[in-house]
Parts: structure tokens; sequence; C-alpha cells
């Protein structure tokens, strides 16, 4: 299936499908990096940002560095928090792609409850991903050339010692899940491919989603319709472009 490629950066919204989204930040990231939703969300979407173990408001948590007992927290978090009788929509960025696709296998297996749609931001395709096994011990100085290189984080603060040190058993342990991520090895066996349509959202200078055949194979995730759209920016072009995400969800939504 060939993608549909988009650049709309400017949003309206008119829908009043009751929804809940469930939205799952980057590596070392929190709920907070979806505050700005909220304004720009239509009436009847319910906004679910989930917080990981460690992170954010849940910081005094321990982090995991295994999938299979956090999709098993996140499972069951989330099932009690949803509505049974209203759809949901999963949306990630970066790690939080990898976490929303995991998500919604996991919630399928359990009781049958399928997404209306899965959004994915600068991530490859699970299929797709490099083995890394190295970020549990490395450097911190590895690090922060890392977080360097992606952006996104203020200079200022990868020269600040003290907040790459509180910063740096999340940052490990997220980018631990993400280098030995591989589809199969989260499965216990072969699962068949979503039936949700899967939006992927990418930045024009993102080196981590450079090669389109890497973001293509998304749409094997899937036996529902594919979109991909991407914007001006690198790794964190979401800052600038959330309102035209939300606006191909709400497209989505309506269609349904």
């Amino acid at each position: 299936m060939q993608p549909s490629v988009s650049t709309a950066s400017t949003v309206t919204f008119a829908t009043s499908t009751p929804l809940n989204l469930i939205c799952f930040a980057h590596a070392g990231g929190s709920a907070a990096l979806y505050r700005r939703w909220i304004p720009l969300l239509p009436d009847g979407v319910n906004l679910i940002a989930a917080e990981l173990p460690g992170h954010g408001t849940r910081r005094a948590q321990a982090v995991h560095t295994e999938w299979r007992p956090l999709i098993a927290e996140l499972a069951d978090d989330i099932g009690q928090r949803l509505d049974r009788d209203a759809p949901f929509a999963v949306f990630g960025h970066s790690m939080g792609a990898l976490v929303a696709f995991e998500l919604c296998h996991a919630l399928r297996q359990r009781d049958g409850r399928m997404p209306l749609w899965l959004g994915a931001s600068a991530s490859v395709a699970p299929s797709r991903r490099k083995v890394e096994s190295h970020w549990l011990d490395c450097p911190r100085e590895t690090m922060v050339a890392k977080l360097a290189e992606l952006g996104g984080t203020p200079t200022e603060l990868l020269a600040d010692a003290d907040f790459v040190d509180f910063m740096l058993p999340v940052l490990r342990a997220d980018f631990h899940l993400c280098g030995v991520y591989t589809e199969q090895s989260r499965a216990s066996s072969p699962r068949l491919p979503l039936e949700c349509r899967i939006d992927v959202f990418t930045g024009r200078d993102d080196r981590a989603t450079a090669q389109s055949a890497d973001v293509d194979a998304w749409a094997a995730c899937t036996q529902g319709e594919f979109g991909r759209h991407e914007f001006a920016g690198g790794h964190f072009f979401l800052e600038a472009h959330a309102a035209a995400v939300l606006n191909t969800l709400t497209a989505v939504a309506v269609e349904q």
C-alpha cells in the first residue's frame, strides 16, 4: 500500500465523537509533553496522557528495563481507565510509538479492545528497529552526545552535570528499551496485524527516520489504512506541529 504524504500544518476541528486519546512521550519524557494539546482538542475527545513508571509524576517509582512487565502494567492501568463503550485512539512519539503499538496489541489480546487509530511519531517501523544493547551502562558522555544529536534538549541543560545525573537512570532505561526492542521478541506467539488505521509522522531533518522504507514499513503493521505525514524539523518536530497531528486524528474520527 502506498502511503499518503501530507505536509499540512494548520487545523480546524469539528467533531462530537466521544473518543479517548491515549498518548505516550519519548524516551526520558513525561505526560507533560501533551498538556499543550488540551486546548487544541475537539469536543468529545478525552486526553489520557499516560505516565510511565519512573517518569514525571511517577518519578519515585522504579523504571522498567523489560518490555513485557511494562506493557502488562500499562494495559492494566489503561484498561481500567477506558470506558468500555467508548472508542479510543493511541498516539506515541519516538519511544512512545513503540509503547503505543505494544499497548494496542496487549489490549486486543486481553479483552478484544481495538483502537480506532494509532499515531506513530518520529519512529521507524517495529520490524526495522536496530538492536543496541549498550545503553544501561554507557558513559554519561555517550548519552549526552546522543541527546545532542536528537535535539530537543537545551544546550545549557546538557552542560548541567546535576541535570544529566538526575535524568541518567531514566534515560538509560528508556534507551535500553528502545535498543533491545524487536517486534518478534515482544510477542509470545505470532500475532496478526492491527485492524486500525495507522498514521506516521516524521520530521524531514530527523536522522532517526531518514530512510523512507523504514518508515513506510509501518504499513505492514495494520490491515487497515496507512498514512504518512512529513513536517519541517528534526526529531522533535512535534513541538511545532501538534495541531496538524490532531487534525489527522480528528479527520479519522469523523469518518467512523
